[in-house]
């Protein structure tokens, strides 16, 4: 879900949510309902700039760099707002 103009949250599995920073504003995430991660250069994805989120577009994909990853707290999960838990 989309956690302000520059940034998403993730949900990981059942449990997990990762918060990604993203290079610039990626306003195609207000509309869609799924999004890809794409790694750089290994399978894993460590920090931002491992990572590159692919929103589907009506022209086609488009590309957003990420900037940052961080693993939210159970308390920064609960804080959420039900509008950006994804």
């Amino acid at each position: 879900k989309e956690a302000g103009r520059e940034a998403v949250n993730i949900r990981v599995g059942v449990r997990d949510i990762y918060r990604l920073d993203l290079f610039s504003t990626c306003d195609e995430l207000r509309w869609t309902e799924t999004i890809g991660l794409e790694s750089r250069g290994s399978s894993w994805i460590c920090s931002g700039l491992d990572a590159v989120l692919i929103v589907p577009t009506a022209t086609g994909p488009r590309r957003c760099p990420v900037t940052a990853v961080h693993k939210l707290s159970d308390d920064e999960i609960k804080a959420l707002d039900r509008k950006v838990r994804p």
